[in-house]
């Protein structure tokens, strides 16, 4: 073993150096994701903690800065509401206002892409198909109208005929949205390998939308290598299935 002696100048120079280094890339990171850059100082450091955890403007002044949070950003809540012609999936926020979410898996994806130098893989309304998609299945799921006919529920006057009727006609969006998809494969095995597994388009949507995993994790969890010829052939088939969808939806568009 060989020792060697650095002397206190010597480390705190160095110590500097990397230090520099690393608030270069982390300035580079924020650059690249929009965000703010971090400060020299403790004091900018720990400002730019808050200012990150911050709500949008378009959230309302009543939500927190809480920096354990992590980055949040606007989203606009959907509800399926009653019009002239039928239901329509429309904005539900309080007073108008965006509703405030932790970063989902369509921000992660699009981090990705820019890091990795490309172009966004989905549009605007892609991602907003997938996000109400998400937002819809999981609502749905949670009214608690397992075991329990609906026949029955329409009986308990003209609000729980109203509720029933809404409840109805988000399960309707949710099918059409589904039948959309379509049976397809986005990825298929073309020779058994014994490693790799034919990916269902419906279980595409779903594992990124439902489950937040993204594009990448959903190849390497079939046993597929995450090159670039492959992982685009996926993209392409989520954004063909998200724009199937969008057009499947009321308010859509």
């Amino acid at each position: 073993m060989v020792s060697v002696c650095v002397d206190d100048a010597t480390m705190a120079a160095a110590v500097a150096q990397i230090a520099k280094m690393k608030l270069a890339a982390v300035r580079v990171l924020a650059d690249s994701l929009g965000i703010a850059r971090p400060g020299k100082d403790e004091g900018e450091r720990l400002q730019f903690m808050l200012d990150a955890a911050r709500a949008p403007g378009s959230c309302g002044p009543e939500i927190p800065v809480a920096p354990a949070r992590g980055r949040i950003l606007a989203y606009a809540p959907q509800a399926v509401r009653p019009t002239a012609t039928g239901y329509e999936v429309q904005h539900d926020g309080f007073r108008g206002r965006d509703a405030a979410r932790a970063a989902d898996v369509f921000d992660v994806m699009l981090q990705q892409v820019a890091r990795r130098g490309g172009e966004a893989p989905f549009t605007p309304g892609q991602i907003e198909a997938g996000r109400t998609y998400a937002m819809l299945v999981e609502r749905h799921s949670s009214v608690g109208l397992r075991c329990i006919s609906v026949e029955s529920q329409r009986g308990g006057g003209s609000a729980g005929g109203a509720f029933m009727d809404a409840v109805l006609a988000e399960g309707e969006v949710i099918r059409r949205m589904q039948a959309a998809i379509g049976p397809g494969m986005a990825l298929e095995v073309q020779r058994e390998t014994g490693v790799r597994r034919d990916i269902p388009i419906r279980r595409l949507v779903d594992m990124v939308c439902l489950e937040g995993r993204s594009v990448s994790a959903v190849l390497k969890w079939s046993g597929w290598s995450v090159k670039g010829s492959t992982r685009e052939l996926a993209y392409q088939a989520l954004a063909s299935a998200l724009d199937r969808m969008a057009g499947a939806a009321p308010g859509l568009r």
